[in-house]
């Protein structure tokens, strides 16, 4: 069946406002970068409204309230960033700009909206055309202006706690931190001090409004907590060299995948590894430099907010895809360790289901990585009809389960 628009963004500026192209062009880069590229065709899209569309000179209207087109409804959330300028402020005193202003104001109230103001230098949204329409709303923190990765990362985070809020979830989320508690000689102890500076950037940072940290200690009844709420959940993987052969850490990384939880790992490795472990593939990476740490902790925490976005995107997709009779729609590439997992939960409840249909997002697996998980179903019993989609090659067939 056809999915709507799940994220649209629109990126609103004044036409004499160059920063106002440059944030624009710096969205577009974002939400179209490969993170967000593996969701359904036409999930996120970013737009720009800055050229006079009217005589007015205000620009095209949003298609929110009310659909520009037939065939072109509304997303089921959208966000609206005003770039703030001294420009935009004078052409809101009046005319075709003053209404167009005061319209996002009133897009604010309706559900799935939320307008996330980011300012420049010098506007004052204490009093003015501004801090009447635009005062009340989220405002971005000036020092992302000029800087890509941050303003994507606060973005993705506001965005992410307005579709939760709206969907009665914590608005923050529990990181837990994976990491190995007793050290070898060759990581010196450097895991426990690397959690310590996670932390600290967290705290330091607008993150603390999404991300309650957590160390995991041995005996910790997390696992249960994570199964019964795993929405509000997310697990930063602190690989050090000794990491992966610990069985606690491979029992977290387990529990996290089976629940379909957010997961980065950020490599922390200085000597190696004897032998790695099956378990802990399949999700983002991060190369952290154990001489400059803090780099890499931020990247890691940029991937977290992304991931975290990203698979409450896919969640609001599942219930349309669910519709064409897909079994299973996790929010990342199955492997061995989740497709066990839940042919298990599967063959129990549905024992005279005859056929499995799985979508994740993109990209595809590879041939051999298909072949054994192809393998694992037809040894749970399955054997007829057995198929493994992204978006992409379930658009290639025709958009369906042949």
């Amino acid at each position: 069946m056809p999915i709507p628009p799940i994220l649209d963004v629109f990126v609103v500026w004044h036409p004499d406002d160059e920063g106002g192209v440059k944030r624009f062009r710096e969205l577009q880069d974002h939400f179209h970068s490969s993170a967000f590229s593996g969701l359904v065709g036409g999930a996120v899209e970013v737009y720009a409204r800055s050229e006079a569309w009217s005589t007015d000179g205000a620009p095209r209207p949003f298609g929110i309230r009310t659909p520009l087109a037939d065939e072109l409804p509304a997303a089921q959330f959208n966000a609206i960033v005003p770039v703030l300028s001294k420009e935009m402020a004078r052409a809101a005193a009046s005319g075709g700009w003053k209404q167009f202003i005061a319209e996002i104001g009133a897009l604010a109230d309706l559900p799935g909206v939320g307008v996330f103001s980011l300012p420049s230098a010098g506007v004052d949204l204490q009093s003015g055309a501004l801090s009447v329409a635009l005062g009340p709303f989220q405002v971005l923190p000036q020092d992302v202006v000029e800087n890509p990765k941050m303003l994507g990362r606060e973005l993705d985070q506001a965005i992410a706690q307005k579709i939760r809020s709206e969907d009665d979830q914590a608005a923050r989320i529990t990181v837990f931190v994976s990491h190995s508690k007793h050290r070898s000689l060759s990581e010196d102890d450097e895991a426990p001090a690397i959690y310590s500076l996670v932390r600290e950037r967290i705290a330091e940072s607008r993150l603390a409004e999404f991300f309650d940290a957590h160390d995991i200690q041995v005996g910790d009844r997390w696992v249960e907590e994570l199964e019964q709420n795993a929405s509000e959940h997310a697990l930063l993987i602190v690989r050090t060299d000794r990491y992966a052969e610990r069985p606690w850490t491979q029992r977290e990384v387990k529990a996290a995948k089976t629940a379909e939880v957010p997961v980065v790992t950020m490599y922390a490795i200085r000597s190696g590894e004897q032998q790695g472990s099956f378990l802990m593939d399949h999700v983002p990476t991060v190369v952290c430099d154990l001489d400059n740490r803090i780099p890499g902790i931020e990247a890691a925490l940029d991937a977290l907010v992304t991931e975290a976005l990203k698979s409450t995107l896919w969640n609001a997709q599942r219930s349309y895809l669910k519709a064409d009779g897909f079994d299973w729609l996790p929010a990342r590439s199955p492997e061995p360790t989740t497709i066990a997992s839940w042919l298990t939960t599967h063959k129990a409840e549905h024992p005279d289901d005859q056929h499995i249909w799985i979508m994740h997002p993109d990209p595809p697996l590879g041939q051999a990585e298909r072949d054994v998980l192809i393998q694992m179903v037809e040894l749970a019993g399955y054997s007829d009809d057995v198929n493994i989609y992204t978006p992409r090659t379930f658009a290639a067939r025709g958009g369906e389960v042949k």
